[in-house]
């Protein structure tokens, strides 16, 4: 599931336009100028479209790092 993680950090990087050398687990909300809850949001969105999954409100309020939205979408994948 490698591919499912640097799959998302390149999502991640490309709508929030920075390095994904920059974004590792831990990277959430806050951390990137751009990743506000509007652009959280444009990214959770992004995700779902690339993956073909839908993800719950109530997943959304939990996804706060990257580590939580890969463990997300691995878990709609299965």
């Amino acid at each position: 599931m490698d591919n499912v993680k640097e799959k998302i950090i390149g999502i991640i990087a490309d709508t929030l336009e920075v390095g994904a050398s920059e974004i590792n687990d831990n990277s959430s909300i806050g951390d990137f100028p751009a990743w506000d809850s509007l652009g959280h949001m444009n990214l959770l969105q992004n995700i779902q479209d690339e993956f073909d999954i839908e993800l719950d409100p109530e997943e959304i309020i939990e996804l706060e790092d990257v580590r939580d939205i890969v463990k997300a979408v691995e878990a709609k994948l299965q």
